[in-house]
């Protein structure tokens, strides 16, 4: 499974086509504007010992490669707008590293949440991981993440605190996207479920093609998801108008299934299945099924969700 260590202090991917080690920059500006800082949570001036230092860096989408020199184009495919990193410290004891990032939207927050996410907890923000000395949480239009590289005892009970008080500044109504809501949850690995808009990001979960055959852009809103031990995959995509998701979906047959145009369904040459049907200007694709019937009622399923 892909693995991504958030931070900009280091920010590593890694996967069979991906591997890049991005390190962090050390010098931002401190120029912002004043209406965007008034919305944003900020970090307190000290915790159980941290003091906050007197700088704070900010990127925004023109400069967010001096700050993540090579994963920015990550962000980017979500709609960031811009991170501020703050750094506390404490004699002899490690720095911690906040970074709150505002990606415009929840549905934004949550994607880049779950763009390598392995697990996921309630309690804190829309839902968070803690995974080695990083914990990240999203809530409203804010990722944030706090980072501490030694993670002693104190330096975890700190960690939590930050991430609760950043937590306590933003609006509470957090809801997933209204695609992921519908996921029928039967057999449904949770933190399988992925939330973006282009075709790299799908690539990088599920491998469908070197051609944007979906018509996949930053206008298309696209949920994934993995379903029961045989990897089967659900892939819901939401175009701006039904004429477009008509042309995702003729992209699809001819690119992918050509000879699934009458039946909408093909057995591939894994054995396995694939069907894909239009909604409106939502498509519904299943890949992988065991069979032709578990493809249709997955996608049945789905349609099901959405009226309830």
């Amino acid at each position: 499974m892909p693995y991504i260590h958030k931070s900009g202090a280091l920010f590593t991917i890694v996967s069979t086509a991906i591997c890049a080690l991005l390190i962090f920059a050390g010098c931002g500006s401190d120029q912002k504007d004043e209406k965007a800082d008034a919305m944003t949570p900020t970090v307190p001036q000290e915790i159980n010992g941290w003091v906050l230092a007197d700088s704070t860096e900010s990127y925004d989408r023109e400069t967010i490669f001096d700050y993540i020199n090579g994963a920015g184009e990550v962000y980017l495919s979500f709609g960031y707008q811009q991170v501020n990193v703050y750094r506390l410290t404490k004699p002899d004891a490690p720095e911690i590293i906040v970074e709150i990032f505002d990606m415009g939207t929840a549905e934004d927050a949550f994607g880049i949440f779950s763009y390598a996410r392995e697990g996921e907890e309630s309690g804190i923000g829309g839902g968070y991981e803690y995974r080695g000395s990083l914990l990240c949480f999203w809530q409203d239009r804010f990722y944030v993440c706090v980072l501490c590289y030694e993670q002693s005892d104190e330096a975890k009970t700190a960690t939590y605190k930050l991430a609760r008080q950043i937590s306590d500044q933003i609006p509470p109504t957090t809801e997933k996207p209204d695609l992921v809501r519908f996921l029928p949850e039967e057999k449904l690995i949770p933190n399988s479920v992925r939330f973006f808009h282009v075709q790299p990001t799908l690539n990088y979960h599920y491998f469908l093609s070197e051609e944007n055959i979906l018509g996949l852009n930053r206008d298309t809103r696209a949920a994934l998801a993995e379903y029961g031990s045989e990897g089967m995959h659900l892939l819901v995509i939401e175009y701006a108008s039904d004429e477009k998701a008509a042309v995702g979906h003729n992209g699809f047959l001819d690119g992918y299934i050509p000879e699934a145009k009458s039946t909408g369904a093909a057995k591939i040459e894994t054995g396995r299945w694939v069907a894909v049907q239009q909604l409106d200007r939502r498509l519904i694709i299943c890949f992988d099924a065991s069979s032709e019937d578990e493809a249709q009622q997955t996608i049945e399923a789905y349609q099901n969700k959405m009226t309830e």
